[in-house]
This record gives structure tokens, C-alpha cells and sequence, in this order.
């Protein structure tokens, strides 16, 4: 499947030519060829795109071993419409780079082209609210950094297995400080459609992600799938937001070995405000969560989290809000490797601890204290313009 970007731009450059050529002052009034702004297939060469422009990925988009996709403070992106092999979703494969460097007043902004949002500081466009889901697929960034199955790399969720650029993990190449670029003051909006019953993309998907990308306030909002979810690696992850999602809000897999600090679910009609999952096969790493507050909703679902058998890290300063009573936190027996410190819940509601440990691993004195510092969200992300949190 070719670029559409190099498809287009022969176009221009023929179309150009033509009326060049029928000119009669063509030497210096030719015509400069027109940047193309839909993409479909590889892109196999570097490019930027600018904030005077709107893109739409056409299907997946795929940025290739070696090429660097830079992308301007500011710059709104649309998935087209489709599920399926068909679904529009953005992929930096592993050797591929994204130079996606927003901030507080021009965030970079994807969503679906039913959003007519035209920035990312006024909120939601066209009827849109945070509870429309599954408009188009989502943002994967896959790297060459260790994950947790022997046999590897993988083929990345919610990409079809014949998709040669949805691998991750380095197998015999891995490497714990892989680059993948820069993803910082960005929104996620409306994605994560079906490629296949029970098989969602997430909003933000990190497959054996290195140290030596940067991930920083980032903004999920009404994925079908989960907001986050980190498929092993190494990657540090800070301020980041999740609204809104359909099933959990941060979900962690596969001995992911990074950090994500200070962090915000915010739940309407989802499952876990966490999932994490233990590790796979031989290889095992710890994970480390820290500084999050979960907002609950009244949903019959929207627990607090789930961590499941070889689930092996740290939870530090937790806040969870709001949530229904009754809401759960779920250790299971074999989840032995995970240690938990300075838990809290809003006064007012009762949850309970379903404990397979055996042992008591918070003090739940429903004080309501601690948790993720908000005001780090605040005049970048639609949450705040809308009063959520």
C-alpha cells in the first residue's frame, strides 16, 4: 500500500506541470505544488505536519523503520470513519519516530472527522460529548524494549496480524533505551474501533516502548477499548488523563518496567479504573504507579481496579473518588510482587478489598486525601474546559 502523501504529491507536481507548460509566463510563475493532507499506507520518508493544516489518516497510517513523523504544536488530525482491517489509526512502528511536541496553549490534537474541533482548548465539536466511542481507532507506538513473553515480538492489539508494522519487542534485539520520539500535550479523542469482535484499539497503545521516548500530558477521552494500556517496555509516563473510556481506564501488561506518575480516570461507564495484568513466560519486571486519583461514576461496572496473578510492582498515593459503593479493589493470590502505599477513599462511600493475599494492604480510612495533583491538567485538556474533574 503506497503513501497516499507520495500519490498525491506526483499528482500536484504532474497537474502543475500541465498548467506550466500551457503558461505563457511560466518561468518564474510556476506553479508550488499543493502539501497533501490525507494519509493512508507508509509513511517511508520524514515529514511535518504544520498547524495551518487538518490531516486525516485514511485507514492505517504506519510510520516506518527509519522515517520520523514531526508534528507542529497545535496540529488537528482526523481518523476517517471504518472498523475492521479498515479502522484509521496512527502507528509509529519500531525504528519509526514521532516528534509530537505540543503545549499548554496548542496541544496536538487526533480525533474523529466528526469532530469539527478545530483546536484543543475549546472542547468537543459537531454534538460530540465524552461518551461517544469507537469513531475511529487510536495512536500505537511500538518498540524494540523488553516485554515479558518468550517468544517475541508480538503482533500489537487491535492491528491485523498480516500488518508487518504491528510488531513490538526486541527479541534477541531488545533494547530497554529504545527512542520512539516525543508524544507530549496531546489529545486522544473518540477512537478505539473494532478491528474484530472483542478487539478494540486502545487510545493510547505502547508496545515494548523504550526509556528514551517521552510521554507526557496526554488527554484519552471516549476510547471504546481502554484509555492507556502499556504492552511491557520501559517508558516513563506523566499527566496522564483518561475519561470516559469503555472498558479500564489504565491497563498494564506484559512486565511494563516504567513509571506512570500522576495520573487521572475519570469513569462513566467503564470497567477498572486499573488492570494490571502479571507478567508472561520468564521474564519479569516491576511497574511503579504513582500519584493517580479514579473518578467513579454509577455505572454497574466502574471498580476501583483488578490486579491480576504475577501482577508484580508498587501503588503509591491512590485516590479513589466517587465510586459506587460497593466498588472493588481486587488483589488476587498469585498478584504476591505488588506493594501498596497511602490508599484513600472519599468519605461517604464503602468499598471493599477483595484480598487474595490474605493480608490488609491499606490503612481505608476514607479520608479522601492525596491522589494526583489536578491543577497539572488544567487549561490543556477538554476535561478541564468542561468542568469534569
Amino acid at each position: 500500500m503506497k503513501t497516499t502523501k507520495t500519490i498525491k504529491l506526483i499528482a500536484y507536481l504532474f497537474i502543475g506541470g500541465l498548467f506550466a507548460s500551457c503558461s505563457p509566463d511560466s518561468g518564474d510563475d510556476a506553479i508550488t505544488p499543493v502539501i497533501p493532507t490525507t494519509y493512508s499506507g507508509e509513511i517511508t520518508e520524514d515529514v511535518t505536519w504544520t498547524s495551518n493544516n487538518v490531516y486525516t489518516l485514511d485507514g492505517r497510517v504506519m510510520v516506518a523503520d527509519g522515517a520520523t513523523l514531526t508534528i507542529e504544536a497545535g496540529t488537528v488530525i482526523k481518523g476517517a470513519p471504518g472498523t475492521g482491517a479498515d479502522a484509521s489509526a496512527l502507528i509509529i512502528a519500531r525504528g519509526g519516530k514521532i516528534m509530537a511536541n505540543g503545549n499548554a496553549a496548542n496541544p496536538i490534537v487526533f480525533t474523529s472527522s466528526a469532530d469539527n474541533s478545530t483546536n484543543g482548548t475549546s472542547g468537543f465539536g459537531s454534538g460530540l460529548s465524552s461518551s461517544d466511542q469507537g469513531l475511529w481507532g487510536g495512536v500505537l507506538m511500538l518498540g524494540y524494549a523488553d516485554i515479558s513473553a518468550d517468544a517475541n515480538p508480538l503482533q500489537i492489539e487491535g492491528i491485523p496480524v498480516e500488518e508487518t508494522n504491528g510488531l513490538y519487542g526486541g527479541g534477541s534485539s531488545s533494547n530497554n533505551s529504545d527512542n520512539s520520539g516525543v508524544f507530549r500535550y496531546v489529545q486522544i479523542r473518540h477512537g478505539g474501533a473494532e478491528i474484530g469482535e472483542g478487539n478494540e484499539i486502545n487510545g493510547l497503545t505502547l508496545g515494548g516502548v523504550g526509556s528514551g521516548t517521552q510521554i507526557s500530558h496526554v488527554e484519552i477521552i471516549a476510547n471504546l477499548d481502554d484509555g492507556l494500556e502499556c504492552f511491557g517496555g520501559s517508558v516513563d509516563c506523566s499527566n496522564i488523563l483518561v475519561w470516559g473510556q469503555g472498558d479500564d481506564a489504565f491497563d498494564v501488561d506484559q512486565s511494563y518496567s516504567g513509571t506512570i506518575d500522576n495520573f487521572l480516570g475519570i469513569m462513566i461507564s467503564g470497567d477498572q479504573g486499573l488492570e494490571i495484568d502479571g507478567w508472561e513466560g520468564t521474564m519479569q519486571a516491576d511497574f511503579s504507579l504513582m500519584n493517580g486519583t479514579i473518578i467513579g461514576a454509577s455505572g454497574d461496572k466502574n471498580n476501583c481496579g483488578k490486579f491480576k496473578s504475577n501482577a508484580s510492582g508498587s501503588v503509591s498515593n491512590m485516590l479513589f473518588k466517587n465510586m459506587k459503593d460497593g466498588a472493588t479493589l481486587t488483589v488476587d493470590a498469585g498478584a504476591t510482587g505488588v506493594t501498596f502505599s497511602n490508599i484513600s477513599f472519599e468519605a461517604g462511600y464503602t468499598q471493599t478489598l477483595v484480598d487474595g493475599l490474605g493480608t490488609t494492604v491499606w490503612n481505608d480510612n476514607n479520608n479522601g486525601t492525596g491522589g494526583a495533583t489536578l491543577s497539572n491538567f488544567d487549561g490543556w485538556t477538554c476535561a478541564s474546559y468542561m468542568n469534569a474533574y
